[in-house]
């Protein structure tokens, strides 16, 4: 065998190789964010139970829409007011996340099990929810956020009921 086929033959395996090489690479570049956005999203939920708008102001960009459990899409400052002037006492579980990156876009996906605090007893609900993040030099800064409830039954309810300005 000559020089020019070990060569050739290095090539192919160097090449061969690289796809495997590059994914290990990339996904040990986005292991710190993936460590970022999973504490991010889980505190999110925490800083939403406690009205922490501080926090949530410091994680959340400008044209931040969400689409809450009740279909009710809100921006930023809606939200804000809805988050400032809830009813409800809550503690709130984060598991389940999932990150999956897109160019400078990460999709943070996860679960929440909700306590609410009543006088008689807690009451206790299951959701999953889906956000978007960028990165930019202030850090990482959710943009979307869509939640629903875990219902078993949802195909079993026989009432519609239409959001609020819809037909």
């Amino acid at each position: 065998m000559t020089g020019s086929y070990w060569a050739a033959m290095s090539m192919v395996c160097a090449l061969a190789a690289w796809p495997v090489a590059a994914s290990d690479a990339i996904r040990a570049d986005h292991a710190a964010d993936t460590i970022a956005l999973t504490q991010l999203a889980c505190e999110a939920g925490r800083a939403y139970a406690r009205r922490d708008l501080k926090t949530l102001d410091a994680m959340t960009a400008e044209d931040y829409v969400q689409t809450d459990v009740r279909g009710r899409v809100m921006t930023r400052p809606e939200w804000r007011d809805y988050v400032q002037n809830r009813q409800s006492e809550l503690s709130i579980r984060c598991d389940a996340i999932e990150v999956r990156y897109y160019s400078e876009v990460a999709v943070v996906t996860g679960a929440s099990t909700y306590t609410r605090k009543t006088p008689k007893d807690d009451v206790v609900t299951h959701s999953r929810w889906t956000s978007v993040w960028t990165k930019s030099a202030a850090g990482w800064k959710r943009h979307e956020f869509q939640n629903t409830y875990i219902n078993p039954n949802a195909d079993l309810c026989d009432t519609q009921v239409p959001p609020k300005g819809l037909p």
